[in-house]
């Protein structure tokens, strides 16, 4: 396959795009790239990966440290990676990540998968994780079962409940003791959301086969919790149930932004989203009242896909929502041709929003164990820098400075 060549869009969007400043706080940032904790597994790789991204011309970096309940870095409340037999690997992938950060003059926020608590074929070896500690802390449906470990064969989520304020602390003392111990430039939240409805089924099979969908949680501490509260119970007022579970999730956005604000009071809070309020209320994740309210500076809404009229749609109603900063998630993984990445980056552009945020970093570089991968693969990647690069490269999506390339970044930190 053929590198990619210029396109009449790539001369258009870089055109557009102009230079501008170090990010200072949520409205700077202008060109983000999520890095998963897939993405790394020695210290090189993680300044590797660093390099490569303040090369190519982001801004930010979402640098994954928390999944499955383990953490890329040194903690006192959750074991390490699952990837790292849940033992410390010879570095701190995080510490390391923010030092050449600081080398390259790139922002960094952590990005911390909030509520799944598990994910694998079975109970994790670590004695130390929650699935084995807190396991009431865990969803129960209304037949008063857990949430099962595979779904259709396959390892699924397993979600910690928050309705419960135990659970709500604890997520946010993790992200306390990043903001507190790190030199992070934020703190970014993801699957901070209840799993979609219908997503599971009794009998644990996908929601597509059959299966009598479930609801939660139905643990009785929830209910006794949602009772006093309203003085009901789920099922008298459905549209009040859901609400009083919305606002729980809020609940521990809100003690996430006090917490890492109490100790890094200038650190970014953001998080990634449903990509309307319309589809982010089936999960329950309000998160334009976070905006309202300040609990978050800026939203990534997740707008993945191929479809490029759908893609403008989604934007228009985000720009509609909320004049708080919101950068827009753009899924590279979904567009056979950079062409179609490049379209979505001027849409967002010609929107009046913000900024992008790729996803994901493996989309141009691989992951640690795909980096050769199948030629199609490699070549698809390749033609993606070719194609993407010399766009970040061109500035920073939005103001008029002088440009910010990594010796003027270190210059103005």
């Amino acid at each position: 396959m053929p590198r990619y060549a210029s396109s009449s869009c790539a001369a258009a969007l870089l055109a557009l795009t102009s230079c501008s400043f170090l990010p200072k706080n949520a409205h700077d940032i202008h060109q983000a790239v999520w890095v998963t904790r897939y993405d790394f597994g020695t210290e090189s790789e993680v300044r590797e990966l660093v390099r490569n991204c303040a090369r190519s011309g982001f801004d930010t970096i979402l640098f994954q440290v928390r999944g499955n309940g383990t953490v890329a870095f040194e903690s006192r409340i959750e074991p390490w990676l699952e990837q790292y037999s849940f033992h410390r690997p010879g570095f701190d992938p995080l510490a390391v990540a923010c030092d050449e950060a600081r080398n390259q003059g790139i922002r960094l926020h952590a990005w911390i998968n909030a509520l799944p608590g598990w994910r694998g074929t079975s109970a994790p070896a670590s004695e130390w994780q929650l699935y084995n500690t807190h396991p009431d802390w865990f969803l129960v449906d209304q037949y008063h079962d857990r949430q099962p470990l595979l779904v259709s064969g396959a390892p699924a989520y397993v979600w910690l409940n928050p309705c419960l304020p135990e659970v709500r602390e604890h997520v946010a003392r993790i992200c306390e003791e990043v903001a507190q111990n790190y030199e992070v430039d934020g703190i970014h939240l993801d699957y901070c959301r209840m799993p979609e409805a219908g997503e599971v089924s009794r009998e644990g099979s996908s929601k597509t086969s059959g299966g009598a969908p479930v609801d939660y949680p139905y643990d009785n501490r929830t209910l006794e919790y949602y009772r006093e509260a309203t003085g009901k119970n789920p099922d008298d007022d459905r549209a009040s149930w859901n609400a009083w579970r919305s606002s729980q999730v809020t609940e521990l956005v809100r003690e996430v932004r006090r917490r890492v604000g109490s100790v890094r009071r200038r650190a970014v809070v953001s998080a990634a989203v449903f990509p309307t309020p319309a589809k982010a209320t089936a999960v329950l994740q309000d998160w334009p009242t976070w905006l309202a309210k300040g609990y978050v500076d800026a939203v990534f809404p997740m707008t993945y896909g191929a479809d490029d009229g759908e893609f403008r749609e989604r934007i228009a109603v985000q720009h509609a929502t909320t004049d708080r900063p919101i950068i827009v998630g753009i899924g590279v993984y979904k567009h056979d041709s950079p062409d179609q990445t490049l379209r979505q980056m001027k849409a967002v552009r010609d929107e009046g929003l913000q900024g992008f945020a790729l996803y994901s970093y493996a989309s141009l570089y691989g992951t640690k164990e795909n980096r050769g991968g199948a030629p199609v693969e490699a070549s698809l990647r390749a033609n993606r820098r070719d194609a993407l690069l010399p766009v970040l490269q061109s500035g920073r999506f939005l103001g008029d400075g002088v440009r910010a390339g990594p010796t003027t970044l270190r210059k103005q930190r």
